[in-house]
């Protein structure tokens, strides 16, 4: 891992089962040349992937710029018009293709509408409302899918084991309150994001990581004890999420040594229990009394939300029914189309939320470092210099690598200023990563039609055509 702070670069969810995340773009490979005779790593293969989608979506970007529709006769893609259902406050985003960050976007359906649009409500955009002006634009960014949420990726020869996992780019229209006198977005990108503000994801939190630690961070200087390494019997990728949003002292943290990948898909429901169609395959990735799990389902993921945790009170093994204590009763009305499952996190609490409190350190000093397990520690970090508090948002992560060979966990280093020592570097988070892009403003007239629309779509026309 680069000691830059790269995390600028696209990351969706990568919530699989992975070894690490080899990808940096600052170390300019241009290809990853598979050897006769070698070890395949899953991180060989992702970091190459990762490759061809930088040049390509940078190629995307150069040519037309942070955002941008292909000329295609007189249409071009997320047109936005007035809803063709009278009475309704809404309107239509038309079919088409618009480039985000190099990022490609498809709308198919020509009769899509904000209102339903898949997983709307979002929780941060509006409903609409006469007489407001507001701002249309997208948010793009990338999800992770297994076999719970899409069945056809795995092999049914293979008669249960799943393969490799999917991303797919998720682009939701959405709306905010802007004022008479603002404008300008299609001219000036920058301003535009300035207008989103806070709204922007991932947050702009800070966190390190350790398992060694230097004469400096140890408390005890003369001494460095066993607990100093980490002394886990298998490598891990431990996952740190930020689980409810906001600054240090409200925003919470949950933690899994399995990149949270350890899902259990859910068959039924009932009041306080959830019946699963397995209960792991092997003891690292199975499901045990007092492990705390997230339900998560479709319109959960897609709406960012953070419900508090529940906590495993009986597993029945013979039915595969598991009770959940504190859980309350659900509208399950269509959630089975939903995909819902269980979602295993690690740490362990006991207060009822099941979450963690993010607690923030200052400076390069040794307070409130916080053991996660077997001698890996994080820190999160306070920005100073009178800089507006950072947000942490639902969802932020942190990918943290630790391996038995050398006792340690795999973090970028910086030069400590003081002790001239090398110590952990501040990283933001590594995911996940939203891009935005601006498509409309319009206002809504009393009927609860569009008036006054102002296209702020930017178009790039071919260079050839016959």
């Amino acid at each position: 891992m680069h000691d830059k702070d790269f995390n600028h670069e696209p990351r969706g969810e990568f919530r699989g089962n992975f070894s690490r995340d080899t990808y940096d773009p600052f170390r300019h490979f241009s290809r990853v040349l598979m050897q006769q005779g070698r070890v395949q790593l899953d991180s060989d293969w992702n970091e190459q992937v990762s490759i061809f989608w930088h040049y390509l979506r940078g190629l995307a970007k150069d040519l037309g710029g942070e955002h941008w529709a292909p000329a295609n006769g007189q249409t071009k893609g997320y047109k936005i018009t007035s809803s063709n259902t009278k009475g309704l406050q809404d309107f239509q985003i038309g079919e088409g293709t618009y480039y985000v960050q190099g990022v490609r976007c498809e709308n198919e359906n020509s009769d899509l509408r904000y209102t339903t649009q898949y997983g709307y409500p979002f929780p941060d955009s509006e409903e609409i409302e006469v007489g407001k002006r507001y701002l249309v634009y997208l948010d793009v960014w990338e999800r992770h899918l297994t076999y719970v949420e899409d069945d056809y990726t795995r092999e049914v020869a293979l008669n249960g084991p799943d393969t490799a996992a999917r991303s797919k780019i998720v682009w939701q229209a959405k709306i905010k309150v802007i004022d008479e006198d603002v404008g300008g977005f299609k001219e000036n990108y920058q301003k535009f994001l300035d207008e989103l503000g806070s709204l922007k994801k991932p947050g702009r939190g800070q966190l390190r990581a350790r398992a060694k630690k230097n004469k400096t961070e140890n408390e005890k200087p003369c001494l460095v004890t066993p607990q100093a390494n980490f002394r886990g019997t298998e490598n891990q990728l431990y996952r740190v999420e930020i689980h409810k949003e906001g600054p240090a002292g409200t925003a919470t943290f949950k933690w899994s040594r399995e990149n949270g990948a350890v899902i259990f898909p859910i068959a039924a429901f009932g009041d306080t229990t959830v019946t699963l169609e397995h209960l792991g395959k092997n003891r690292p990735f199975d499901l045990k009394v007092n492990d705390w799990v997230e339900i998560v389902d479709d319109f959960y993921a897609l709406r960012g939300k953070a419900e508090p945790l529940l906590q495993v009170e009986f597993i029945d093994h013979e039915s595969l029914e598991v009770t959940l204590k504190n859980m309350q009763p659900l509208n399950s009305s269509g959630i089975m189309e939903r995909h819902p499952y269980l979602r295993r996190w690690d740490h362990k609490t006991d207060l009822n939320d099941g979450d963690l409190s993010v607690v923030e350190s200052k400076g390069e000093g040794i307070e409130n470092w916080l053991l996660i397990e077997n001698g890996v520690e994080i820190q999160f970090l306070e920005i100073d210099g009178g800089i507006e508090k950072p947000i942490y948002k639902t969802g932020d992560y942190w990918i943290i690598p630790a391996r038995i060979a050398t006792g340690d966990v795999q973090w970028p280093k910086e030069m400590n200023n003081i002790s001239n020592e090398l110590i952990s570097k501040a990283l933001h988070p590594h995911g996940v990563q939203h891009y935005y892009a601006p498509i409309d403003e319009m206002t809504v007239d009393g009927k609860g039609q569009i008036a006054k629309p102002k296209d702020i779509r930017r178009t790039l026309k071919k260079a050839w055509s016959k």
